[in-house]
């Protein structure tokens, strides 16, 4: 692509299988608090807390709550939500961050996308994710070692999609709007926010049915090849 040297990517969704990775823990969390005994069924379990988590989130994104808040309290709203005794939250929290993030999982042809890539642009990272959880992500999928600069919203103390976050980025990546572009699968926080900082943007959307403001779609990793 003329005059792209940086490319910046989201990480959750666009390139580690959050999906895959939080279904996987949550159903050996269901197993170890034998929460069945209490009713509940891990379909019901996992779709109560995509329900919770995804709120949450978009408070975090929007800077109404912070990581602790999550941390402490996505858990306790899932049980209440589930009927389960609450005192199992602290525990299954606890569980949830310290093994989700130690998942291998990559979206599909992710990986044959940044081999692709890695020397022909400089490849980055920018995430809303923590930067201990994010970290533990790029190591367990073995993917750091394609990345320069990672920034997280809390390195950059800015969350996606505000401009802050994307300065930070660029200025860290020794990078310029007009060389870089950015990858993400949130039509919000990453092509939005992309958009009102001046950089162009690819939005992944293996659906193919969202809309957003981004100067290319793809539905698969393959078509960066192309792209690119």
């Amino acid at each position: 692509m003329k005059d792209i040297k940086h490319i910046f990517f989201d990480l959750d969704h666009t390139l580690w299988d959050y999906d895959r990775s939080a279904e996987e823990t949550l159903s050996e969390i269901f197993q170890e608090l034998e929460l069945a005994l209490s009713g509940l069924t891990l379909p019901k379990f996992i779709d109560t807390f995509y329900t919770v988590n995804s709120k949450l989130w978009v408070k975090y994104n929007e800077g109404l709550i912070d990581r602790e808040y999550i941390k402490k309290e996505r858990f306790n709203e899932i049980f209440a939500k589930s009927g389960v005794d609450p005192s199992h939250s602290k525990n299954a929290s606890s569980y949830f961050l310290n093994n989700c993030s130690l998942k291998p999982y990559l979206m599909d042809d992710a990986l044959t996308a940044l081999n692709y890539l890695e020397g022909r642009y400089e490849l980055h990272i920018i995430t809303n994710g923590f930067l201990d959880a994010q970290t533990r992500k790029l190591s367990s999928s073995g993917i750091e070692k394609y990345f320069n600069v990672m920034v997280t919203s809390e390195c950059a103390d800015a969350r996606k999609p505000s401009p802050e976050i994307f300065e930070h980025s660029l200025e860290k990546a020794n990078a310029s709007r007009d060389n870089s572009i950015m990858i993400g699968d949130n039509a919000r926080t990453d092509i939005h926010g992309a958009k009102e900082f001046g950089m162009k943007s690819v939005f992944y959307d293996p659906s193919g049915r969202k809309k957003s403001l981004a100067d290319y779609t793809i539905q698969s990793h393959m078509e960066l090849l192309k792209l690119f």
